[in-house]
């Protein structure tokens, strides 16, 4: 009876430590696909700003604008704002596709058991701030490229050029969208952990070797035994 008891106890800790075996794996496992997703979202993020401040920084300013009284036109200077603003909007929409993927189910109009009140909100955050970045960055980009001038009813030459801050909100913006992504995957609830191997005990006579097969059998119902 009591070699009957002992191996109850070894079968019992070795059953408790695979699944405790199990469950760090998975941890670890989850733990490094997280931290894959957020260096991804973060330097696509970081790339979108750079951009979107590189265009603010050589955006084409009123004072390099050249009025041409002769043919009534403004003459701007060539500038690199314009593919860069289109670089910054393309990278936004690269980190608003890959963000959704990654966010799979857990979506703002979605329902999904790990999602939380915060990680939706973040998500939708995450989305707008999208969306107004790739605007701001295209029309600022378009309006960068603008030739010619208008002419109003005195005689005066009016020549257009992006207002400052357009392309580093833009930029600011594409950088937010990045953080509430990376935020709200970061605020999901993790999945519930299940015992796949519950720990059980043999009953008294059986022929088993707990190291050479640790899966544990069902429990079984059998009458006392009289020592």
């Amino acid at each position: 009876m009591r070699y009957h008891a002992s191996i109850n106890t070894y079968v019992l800790s070795h059953n408790s430590l695979h699944t405790h075996s199990i469950a760090s794996i998975h941890n670890s496992q989850m733990e490094n696909k997280m931290l894959g997703f957020c260096a991804i979202a973060a330097v696509l993020g970081i790339i979108s700003a750079a951009t979107g401040f590189a265009g603010e920084a050589t955006k084409v300013k009123a004072s390099e604008v050249i009025v041409d009284y002769i043919n009534d036109a403004c003459v701007y200077p060539s500038s690199p704002a314009l593919a860069l603003g289109i670089v910054s909007a393309v990278f936004t929409i690269i980190t608003r596709i890959y963000i959704s993927i990654s966010f799979s189910g857990a979506g703002c109009c979605r329902t999904d058991p790990n999602s939380t009140p915060i990680s939706k909100l973040l998500f939708v955050l995450s989305w707008v701030a999208s969306v107004v970045a790739v605007v701001l960055l295209l029309a600022a980009a378009g309006l960068n490229n603008r030739q010619g001038g208008e002419v109003d009813s005195y005689g005066y030459i009016t020549c257009y050029v992006v207002k400052p801050g357009i392309f580093a909100a833009g930029a600011i913006l594409a950088l937010l969208s990045a953080v509430f992504g990376i935020a709200a995957n970061i605020t999901l609830t993790p999945p519930s952990q299940t015992n796949t191997y519950p720990a059980v005990a043999l009953p008294m006579g059986t022929n088993v070797d707990p190291e050479k097969n640790p899966v544990p059998f069902p429990p079984q119902q059998y009458p006392p035994q009289q020592v």
